[in-house]
């Protein structure tokens, strides 16, 4: 009667020493997704036009999501790989200005902080992180789920092969 616990025991550490990385999910082309709108933190519109011919990456968060608090220095050094002239970041959330301002000023991470117009429900988000990747076009071509390991191998492939 022991074994069947031991081997139970065996299975879940197996199951749980896999790779941390999530998968990517690609965006059903037939149902594309454009850009939200957002406002930058002193309350202009985002200028997608300064951003036009760029891979945007949308990074869905909240002050009180951890593993979005906990990805965010990641985050950073990814800004320092990609090159600017190709990609921007920007980290999105629907919380008031004033909740956003207040972290950001606390946490000090040089990072590209907006809010999002619309609920990030309504941008069939149901967890967060979530990281939406828009092509140069703005359409949506893939989603991130979950908090992930952004200077990893993997992440930074799927960034390179983006590249012409």
């Amino acid at each position: 009667m022991r074994i069947i616990p031991l081997v139970f025991l065996c299975f879940t550490l197996i199951r749980c020493s896999g790779s941390k990385e999530k998968p990517v999910e690609t965006t059903d082309s037939t149902k594309p997704m454009g850009i939200p709108k957002m406002l930058e933190r002193n309350g202009a519109p985002v200028d997608f036009e300064k951003l036009k011919g760029k891979i945007l990456i949308v990074n869905l968060w909240a002050t009180w999501c951890m593993p979005c608090i906990k990805e965010m220095p990641d985050l950073l050094a990814l800004t320092k790989i990609l090159p600017p002239d190709q990609f921007e970041l920007l980290l999105a959330t629907d919380q008031s200005m004033k909740t956003m301002d207040k972290f950001v000023s606390k946490r000090g991470l040089d990072l590209h902080y907006v809010q999002l117009q619309n609920s990030i429900e309504s941008l069939g988000v149901y967890a967060l992180p979530t990281t939406l990747i828009y092509d140069r076009s703005g359409k949506e071509i893939h989603r991130l789920l979950g908090d992930r390991g952004w200077t990893s191998e993997e992440t930074l492939l799927l960034f390179n092969n983006m590249l012409p």
